[in-house]
């Protein structure tokens, strides 16, 4: 993972190497570090030990999103009711980055951590990556991260990935971790899905503001920009396509969220959805990208989650592997 990151930086540097970018990121992440809360601090010091790689390497690792106001592209799903087979709620999302994409999809792992003091929890990221950005916790709450331009952003804040840990690790509801979260002072804008067995919410962030939505007749839809009143004044502008990139310039419009949100609420229209329902939408070509890296269907009821295994981006075409967690 620092590798990667140090090639990408010396490709753009060209003959200047990747130190002085590295050193300028790693200086923008330490503005984080009086909000990191102690334990997790701890635990990325202890990742950088056992894995003789200097502090900053896992800081950045952590605080990267932060730094770079994330890539507007995840896209996020959750049906209960009559809109699941089930009747418990099921989740779908993808998750999506603008860089890294081969990296992060050969690396990908399912931790399963046991945190003292707090509920076990399962998180699909990769090596030295202590946040949450997809996950599940012993009580059956899932949450799913995804960005969303805001005006309203700061470094002065728990990074984002770290804040939604501490709250999935704390808290054995939906209306726990919501509330944990919003209790948080955080860093940039972000749709978060929360969903247990019988509910389901988006929180809408902002560095210091937040607003709850929740499903309409038993689904609820998430990409990349605000949709609760309340947030929708805070609305930023989404960035330029990255060097090196592999998606083009229409990934990183407010247009191309908003049809993502429209085929997801097309896809799922009139529908009893199942897993495999839901991963036939994830893999859609007006929701999934090459930008797609990772693609995750959750039954929270059952404590269970099908992952794509897919080698090369879009990963949402699979094969999934049905995951049964705490059996």
């Amino acid at each position: 993972m620092r590798r990667g990151l140090l090639r990408y930086l010396a490709r753009l540097t060209l003959y200047a190497g990747a130190g002085p970018l590295a050193v300028l990121l790693a200086v923008a992440c330490r503005r984080s570090l009086p909000y990191i809360p102690a334990h997790l601090h701890e635990e990325m010091r202890g990742l950088a030990a056992g894995a003789d790689v200097v502090f900053p390497a896992i800081l950045i690792i952590n605080v990267i999103d932060d730094v770079g106001n994330n890539g507007p592209m995840c896209s996020a799903l959750a049906a209960g009711g009559r809109r699941s087979e089930s009747g418990a709620f099921i989740v779908g999302r993808n998750l999506d980055y603008p860089l890294f994409t081969d990296m992060l999809v050969e690396f990908q792992t399912l931790f399963l951590v046991e945190p003292d003091g707090g509920l076990p929890f399962a998180s699909l990221a990769w090596p030295g990556y202590v946040g949450v950005c997809t996950g599940i916790n012993r009580a059956g709450v899932t949450l799913s991260q995804l960005a969303s331009m805001s005006l309203d952003c700061t470094l002065k804040g728990v990074p984002a990935a770290l804040r939604f840990r501490q709250a999935l690790e704390r808290e054995a509801t939906v209306a726990g971790v919501a509330a944990r979260v919003l209790g948080a002072p955080g860093t940039i804008g972000n749709n978060l899905l929360l969903a247990g067995p019988r509910e389901a919410v988006v929180l809408e962030l902002s560095a210091t503001r937040g607003a709850i939505r929740h499903p309409a007749q038993g689904l609820i839809t998430v990409t990349n920009h605000y949709q609760s009143e309340a947030m929708l004044p805070l609305t930023g502008r989404f960035p330029p396509r990255p060097p090196l990139s592999p998606l083009s310039d229409h990934h990183f419009t407010a247009d191309y969220s908003r049809a993502r949100d429209a085929r997801l609420q097309e896809l799922a229209r009139g529908r009893c959805l199942g897993p495999g329902q839901v991963q036939e939408i994830l893999n859609d070509l007006g929701v999934a990208n090459p930008g797609t890296v990772g693609s995750v269907v959750f039954a929270p009821e059952d404590l269970t989650l099908w992952v794509s295994r897919a080698a090369t981006p879009p990963v949402s075409r699979g094969p999934f592997q049905k995951i049964a967690l705490w059996r």
